[in-house]
């Protein structure tokens, strides 16, 4: 079967606006032998409009390649990406930077993503000074002032550096600075994983509180399983580029089907006292293998328990066996 997955069923009461079908990002290694790696293969994903699409999954699985495609960053090898049912790439230049706009990304080093030669008002500014040359100064300076009010910043940090800002105040500049453009969906690429936990917890109240204000779709990647549980909707859980189970986020985690999810679960830490770690958790055989060379059939089979001859075979396909929303791409799912 083909290694591309059809976009997961989503209830028409929350259109997509954001959609990916089938990308692919293939790399070449420069070596004496030609070998190429494909990064992401054949991820489909919809993103309804006020909604958060959860991305979850292992190092290296492709997760942050998804990002950059996602956002325009990187052109995909294949696929598309669809921003209100557009397709960028068709569009003249203009409405083509238009649309894209509605798209923005947080990084997951806040410092590293922001200019150091930069203020805070600068850096904010900067999107509208772009997008909207033509407005007037002083708006422009009102609408920072209304940015930097809406995710927590005190007016006094506007004209700092951030050099001299904590990581969450950081993290909430370079959240400002993706609303500057007005975005529909911001791309969150592990935007908590280089903070404290009770920093996370703060920016995490914030981006709820700013998706309830203003309707904004996010895409959260990270390997905090918890993380991901407290803020999406939906999730989708990532193996070796392609995604191997979707549903609902109370689906995924209560009623994991895929025993690549069922290992990812339980090896999350369980604050429950007399709980035993050890009778519960799953430990997977081997090694992750390398992209450069997926095993043939269904990609985790090397290190499944449920594997058979078929799975060396056959790569399934992500599909719900019963209709629903909650799709599995494994011969012998839960």
């Amino acid at each position: 079967m083909s290694e591309s997955t059809r976009p997961s069923a989503i209830s028409e009461a929350h259109p997509p606006v954001l959609e990916a079908e089938d990308l692919v990002m293939s790399y070449v290694i420069p070596t004496g032998e030609r070998r190429e790696v494909r990064a992401v293969r054949g991820v489909s994903l919809r993103v309804p409009a006020g909604k958060t699409v959860g991305v979850v999954g292992e190092s290296g699985c492709g997760k942050s390649t998804l990002a950059r495609m996602l956002v325009g960053l990187e052109p995909p090898t294949s696929g598309t990406v669809k921003v209100r049912g557009q397709v960028a790439e068709s569009l003249p230049s203009r409405e083509r930077h238009a649309l894209l706009r509605r798209v923005q990304m947080v990084f997951q080093s806040p410092f590293t993503s922001l200019d150091p030669r930069m203020t805070v008002r600068q850096i904010i500014r900067e999107p509208l000074d772009v997008a909207v040359p033509r407005r007037s100064r002083a708006d422009r300076r009102a609408r920072v002032d209304e940015l930097m009010a809406a995710v927590g910043l005190a007016d006094h940090l506007g004209d700092r550096h951030p050099v001299q800002l904590s990581g969450g105040q950081q993290q909430r500049v370079g959240l400002a600075r993706a609303l500057a453009a007005d975005s529909e969906v911001i791309i969150c690429d592990e935007p908590v994983s280089a903070l404290d936990v009770s920093i996370q917890a703060q920016v995490i109240n914030l981006l709820r509180d700013l998706q309830d204000e203003l309707g904004i779709a996010y895409v959260f990647i990270a390997h905090n399983l918890g993380v991901v549980a407290s803020i999406s909707d939906y999730v989708a859980v990532m193996y070796l580029g392609r995604v191997v189970e979707y549903g609902s986020t109370d689906a995924i985690y209560d009623h994991p089907r895929h025993p690549y999810t069922k290992a990812l679960l339980s090896s999350a830490p369980v604050p429950e006292p007399g709980v035993d770690l050890d009778e519960t958790r799953i430990v997977l055989a081997g090694e992750l293998p390398s992209p450069a060379n997926v095993p043939t059939g269904c990609s985790f089979r090397t290190r499944c328990w449920k594997a058979q001859d078929v799975c060396a075979a056959v790569d399934p396909d992500l599909d719900s066996s019963d209709g629903s929303a909650h799709e599995v791409a494994c011969h012998f799912p839960e």
